[in-house]
């Protein structure tokens, strides 16, 4: 039950982080107050569930004439307390108060009084009452990156404990019954006590090797690595705690350089949500760029892509051999191949409300006759201008074509001058009707984020700022 307690946390500070950093982050991740209570509620559900049934070590003693053993001593409730969390400049500080605990087990004593010895048994339940705790937590990075965690320091107090006895004479367990108090009330409280104890393990040990094994590098889409690591330790402010992270995608198995730095993030003052995501432009265009360096923004456009004939250059009705008849006579009974090749790095520009795709592109012009023969006849330079909406999902961000401009020029021609009319043709019945579909499944796939399953959004607010989008929201943790 310990793993659970801390996804949260961690799912959301490996999300997050102001040191000094010398270049701008490609992803910059803020957890406000509301979305550190949440998670500790959460810790407290599942801390509650891993307590119960706890055992506590045996006690023997001797209080005057009465020796006396305490055994099988387990916790049988633990009541959820009040729970807040302060941020600090050093870090997190949570506190509790009102925890009550209930305690089960079996008594036996030995009084002698006398030469008559009396020995007797039974069952005791214990309750601790106005239980607090408070714990330190120490957020940093590690050599490689990746969120550390850690904690400082933890203190516990129990106001009062009231023991009840099953079995055996009053007159004699009265005898011991105080010391028996005081002896679970030290064993549960202080910084060395049971409940700072767990808390520590699950921190120090638990957490710390579950930080240990979060991903810095996400794969995406079989040939891009994805790295949200730290860029420096987490900076705290009265509210929120903010992440800075590398966010630059590179192709798998090779870090690669961009050659381009990422552009600043708007500050941001909300705190109204759990979570805000800022997702720079540059995240986007680093993957862009990495595309366009291994040859990935190329297409080759055939029939099968564009139906009802309109690349043959013979035909009875429409076709391109009709409409632009230089093809035609050059190209009798063959259909037109395209092979559309970016000339440089498509950029995505986000302005307020509203994102666009610029991008430049070769596309070249093939006759064949089925027999791999291809003979080249047209080059048009493209321009192409393509205005998205963005969503939010299932953790990921999809996109979609609102809107596709694209301006072609003749850059090379064998079938001598094209009029306005056969671009606008080719533009609207070639080009747009194969891209529009490309793109539109391109942003269909989704660009995951740094969210682990067990974690979801709720009420989700997407907001497209200057070089950035911002995804404002709560989370809702599952159990499994």
């Amino acid at each position: 039950m310990q793993k659970p307690i801390f996804l949260v946390w961690f799912i959301l500070i490996e999300l997050l982080t102001n040191a000094t950093h010398s270049k701008n982050p490609g992803l910059k991740s803020r957890i406000t107050s509301k979305g550190f209570t949440y998670a500790v509620n959460v810790a407290l559900d599942v801390l509650s569930k891993g307590i119960t049934h706890k055992g506590i070590p045996d006690q023997h003693g001797v209080s005057g004439n009465v020796s006396y053993d305490i055994t099988r001593t387990t916790i049988t409730r633990f009541k959820k307390p009040a729970s807040t969390v302060t941020l600090q400049y050093v870090g997190p500080l949570w506190k509790t108060s009102n925890i009550d605990i209930g305690l089960h087990g079996d008594f036996q004593y030995k009084y002698k009084k006398g030469n008559f010895p009396i020995y007797e048994h039974g069952t005791f339940d214990m309750t601790g009452s106005g239980i607090t705790f408070a714990i330190h937590l120490m957020i940093g990075m590690d050599g490689a990156g990746r969120p550390t965690i850690s904690s400082r320091q933890c203190s516990c107090s129990v106001q009062s404990t009231d023991i009840k006895f099953q079995g055996g004479r009053a007159e004699i367990y009265n005898l011991f019954s105080r010391k028996v108090e005081k002896s679970f009330k030290s064993s549960i409280e202080g910084g060395n006590g049971l409940l700072c104890k767990q808390l520590t393990k699950l921190v120090n040990v638990d957490g710390a090797r579950l930080m240990a094994q979060l991903p810095v590098a996400v794969p995406f889409a079989s040939k891009f690595r994805i790295d949200y690591s730290f860029m420096s330790k987490p900076a705290f402010s009265y509210g929120f705690m903010e992440t800075y992270h590398k966010g630059e995608v590179n192709w798998y198995g090779n870090r690669g350089s961009i050659p381009f730095d990422a552009p600043p993030l708007p500050a941001g003052s909300s705190s109204s949500k759990m979570l805000y995501l800022w997702l720079s432009d540059f995240l986007f265009n680093s993957m862009s760029y990495t595309a366009f360096s291994h040859g990935l923004w190329t297409y080759n456009i055939t029939d099968k892509n564009i139906p009802g004939g309109i690349l043959n250059t013979t035909c009875k009705n429409m076709c391109i051999g009709k409409l632009i008849p230089q093809i035609g006579k050059m190209f009798p009974n063959s259909q037109v191949m395209l092979n559309l090749k970016s000339s440089a790095m498509p950029n995505m520009t986000s302005v307020y409300g509203k994102t666009r795709v610029d991008a430049d592109a070769d596309i070249k012009f093939y006759a064949t006759n089925g027999k791999e023969k291809f003979d080249y006849f047209l080059t048009l330079s493209a321009n192409i201008s393509t205005t998205i909406s963005i969503t939010v999902n299932n953790e990921k961000v999809f996109a979609r074509v609102l809107k596709l401009l694209i301006n072609v020029n003749v850059k090379d021609s064998k079938i001598g001058q094209l009029s306005g009319f056969m671009l606008d043709f080719i533009v609207k019945n070639i080009i747009k009707t194969f891209m529009e579909p490309m793109l539109n499944d391109l942003g269909r796939n989704g660009f995951p984020l740094p969210i682990i399953g067990s974690v979801h959004f709720a009420n989700t607010e997407l907001h497209v700022q200057q070089n950035s989008l911002l995804i404002a929201t709560d989370v809702k943790y599952l159990y499994y």
